[in-house]
């Protein structure tokens, strides 16, 4: 799915328009100052409007197939590509159709086509399977987990220069962890629901479900925000567990920018809240952090500075995830929780097998 949204993306409509336009033969219209008109509101940004405006014109001159190529690029633009498909299927029954347009038109319609798949059902899904240790001991563990996702057909909705897509979704979680010098065995399993909403530039996602572990069960809620500006990107989230000793709750804020064509510097910020009404305490954990991340062929890296502000402590977070195949990534990670103590070294280290199928 990724990959035919990252080839669609690439491929942009306005691109094939170019192509398409300039070999065929298009009569000399009285429409003309009209579609330059409604190729500008395109350009401004206003592709609702220019969409409006295009559909009337083509009302009135029902056989011009540049004008339906034109509104098959829009709403492709609007995240519609049932009704681009429409268009190019309609200007491909014309027979007297130029043999480049016919085979550049028929290019586009395959990359319509793939898009309205991502309109209908979709479950993915991944199973991960770890091990780790602490500084503590008897803190070595294997771990076993996975998430199954289903996201429902979407609708969208059109404001004056945007349009919206929402999509519900279903999240599934699971995992178990065992501790070899231990006897217990925590496990948690987790069912959530909700819906995000995406324009071209920004995301929300709401869920809200039941999680049930070992020792607690409750409502778990999430609300996800990003947003891309440019070379910036702005991240927020915050997780509320009410659960049946009282509730925690984290947050966080990101700001990262682009740094080269690989890499990405970020600010955050963290805060873990916990209520346990049982024995009346409370306590709030916050910390602030500097990082960078970057993406190569078949390699990502993350290395994080994190200042405590709670507890003055100064840490490192060290992550390198490898994609041994299309289908499998193997992550080391290494936190090194306080760099001012050296003995003892606080630390906590993993490694896991993740499989995407």
């Amino acid at each position: 799915m990724n990959k035919r949204l990252l080839l669609f993306k690439r491929l942009r409509p306005a691109l094939w328009l170019i192509l398409l336009l300039p070999v065929m033969a298009i009569a000399e219209t009285d429409w003309s100052e009209e579609l330059t008109a409604i190729q500008q509101l395109q350009a401004d940004g206003n592709v609702v409007q220019a969409v409006i405006d295009l559909e009337a014109l083509h009302s009135q001159n029902p056989t011009a197939a540049r004008l339906k190529l034109e509104l098959a690029v829009l709403y492709l633009q609007l995240n519609q590509p049932d009704t681009a498909e429409r268009y190019l299927a309609d200007v491909l029954t014309d027979p007297d159709l130029p043999v480049r347009v016919r085979i550049n038109t028929q290019v586009l319609l395959i990359q319509a086509q793939e898009a309205q798949t991502v309109s209908d059902y979709q479950f993915s899904s991944y199973l991960e399977l770890s091990a780790g240790q602490t500084d503590q001991a008897n803190s070595g563990y294997a771990q076993v987990g996975g998430q199954g996702q289903l996201l429902l057909p979407k609708t969208v909705f059109y404001s004056t220069r945007q349009s919206y897509t929402v999509r519900p979704l279903i999240q599934m979680t699971a995992l178990s962890r065992h501790y070899p010098g231990r006897t217990d065995s925590p496990w948690l399993g987790r069912l959530e629901g909700g819906f995000s909403v995406r324009n071209p530039n920004a995301i929300v996602q709401l869920t809200l479900g039941l999680q049930h572990d070992d020792t607690l069960d409750g409502w778990l809620g999430r609300v996800a925000f990003a947003q891309s500006m440019g070379a910036f990107r702005v991240r927020l989230a915050h997780d509320q567990f009410w659960h049946d000793q009282g509730l925690e709750s984290d947050s966080r804020a990101a700001l990262s920018a682009a740094v080269g064509t690989r890499s990405r510097a970020s600010l955050f910020w963290e805060s873990e809240h916990r209520r346990l009404d049982a024995n009346a305490t409370t306590t709030t954990d916050h910390d602030l952090g500097v990082g960078i991340s970057s993406d190569f062929a078949a390699w990502e890296t993350e290395f994080n500075l994190v200042q405590s502000l709670t507890r003055d402590q100064l840490g490192l977070e060290n992550r390198i995830i490898w994609q041994l195949a299309p289908d499998w990534r193997l992550r080391l990670r290494v936190d090194l929780t306080d760099l001012t103590e050296t003995d003892p070294l606080s630390y906590a280290a993993s490694i896991s097998l993740r499989w995407t199928p």
